[in-house]
């Protein structure tokens, strides 16, 4: 899955790519919905048993991980969890850019 960042009708939206370049989300409006929808995709799409009660995890509260790092309470090489959907998601393609650029006639 891919996350593209696009301009369309004169606002930002976020929406995700199958591997084949299909739309497989809603157009969103920021980057935390994307992350959340992706989430949440994510989460149904999973056919074994879920341990978790909540699809947020834990450790991204960034001010809860602050405090804690900050009384030495836990280390961490990995200061995200486990599973890929406990990574922050990036932009994979960024189409604003040139899209700006046809708009400004260059």
């Amino acid at each position: 899955m891919y996350l593209i960042k696009d301009l369309q009708e004169g606002r930002i939206v976020y929406y995700w790519l199958d591997a084949d370049d299909r739309l497989i989300s809603p157009h969103l409006s920021t980057i935390q919905h994307a992350e959340e929808w992706w989430k949440l995709y994510s989460f149904a799409r999973y056919d074994g048993d879920e341990r978790r009660s909540s699809v947020i995890d834990r450790r991204s509260n960034t001010e809860k991980r602050r405090r804690m790092e900050s009384a030495n309470r836990y280390t961490s090489i990995n200061p995200y969890g486990r599973r890929t959907t406990d990574i922050p998601v990036k932009v994979h393609r960024d189409l604003v850019p040139e899209k700006m650029i046809k708009l400004a006639g260059g």
